[in-house]
């Protein structure tokens, strides 16, 4: 009871926070100051927001309720594809920006009504950054004697979709996020992939445990809010993996037979699972694009 109670009570904290703005920037249009230039180290409370895309065309629309920026990394976690568990390469980094536009969309999560935004890529950076990390794959030697490991390469195979923060503590997805697996081995080329940007694995992951959250006023007086949330831990235990594709010393599929059969691919949903653990995000909002441009500036010093 009191956990349910703490996560309307937030709920109200962060909508306080960024509706005073809302009217504001419908007077002034949400007027566009481009920002400094990208890669500068931004201080707290907005720090890795440097490729916010505050000019993107989905920012500057007219038609805005609410703009702002998303700064996640994830410390470790797996993808269990049938009988093996892929490492994730860690830390991954992930960077977009956000706008709730005058349709006004939400669902019900938890007994009340929670935003759903939509995205644009980030600006002078990627989506999603992610180290290679050495899997180990023992039926490889099945194919090759004596190789018993690939390396593999989370990568974005598409933009992120449906992105409801305040789902946090519910079963319900906080987003959807197309993505592929590179698969990096001397025998199987330069190109092998499982999931591709036409066929993507599409995670669609919830945090049913609570994590920790705070809302951070701007330290300068805009009127910029931001949501944090520490330590969370993402799954999805019914994504489905499609097959693999372009593997091969040749680069046109000659080996997919192999990766196929290694995960017995393509594997329906229920087979298997993604988690992603020790999330911490951080998500600037504002009802002003002028308001939250000039907060970023300001935190660059």
């Amino acid at each position: 009871m009191d956990n349910t109670r703490n996560r309307r009570q937030r709920r109200r904290v962060l909508g306080k926070a960024v509706t005073v703005t809302a009217g504001c920037a419908a007077l002034l249009g949400l007027q566009t100051t481009p920002a400094s230039a990208a890669g500068t180290q931004l201080a707290a409370p907005y720090q890795g927001m440097d490729t916010c895309p505050v000019t993107a065309p989905l920012l500057t629309a007219a038609d805005n309720l609410q703009v702002g920026c998303v700064h996640s990394e994830v410390a470790g976690g797996t993808f269990r594809i049938g009988d093996y568990s892929v490492p994730i390469g860690a830390p991954m980094k992930l960077n977009w920006g956000i706008r709730w536009s005058s349709a006004a969309p939400t669902v019900d999560v938890l007994g009340s009504t929670a935003n759903v935004y939509d995205t644009a890529d980030p600006s002078g950076g990627p989506l999603l950054d992610a180290p290679v990390t050495e899997a180990p794959l023992p039926g490889l030697a099945n194919f090759w004697p004596g190789v018993t490991s690939a390396d593999i390469k989370v990568e974005p195979a598409g933009k992120i979709k449906n992105f409801v923060p305040l789902a946090v503590g519910s079963d319900h997805p906080l987003f959807e996020m197309p993505i592929k697996l590179k698969v990096i081995h001397p025998l199987l080329g330069s190109r092998c992939y499982v999931g591709s940007d036409s066929s993507p694995i599409v995670l669609r992951a919830s945090s049913p445990a609570a994590p920790e959250m705070t809302v951070d006023a701007d330290p300068n007086g805009h009127g910029t809010a931001v949501l944090k949330v520490v330590n969370g831990t993402l799954t999805d235990s019914s994504v489905a993996i499609p097959g693999a594709s372009r593997c091969g010393l040749l680069g046109l599929g000659e080996s997919n037979w192999i990766v196929n059969s290694l995960f017995d691919l393509p594997a329906g949903a229920g087979k298997n699972a993604v988690t992603f653990t020790g999330v911490n995000t951080s998500i600037a909002i504002d009802g002003s694009l002028e308001s939250l441009t000039a907060a970023l500036d300001d935190a660059r010093g």
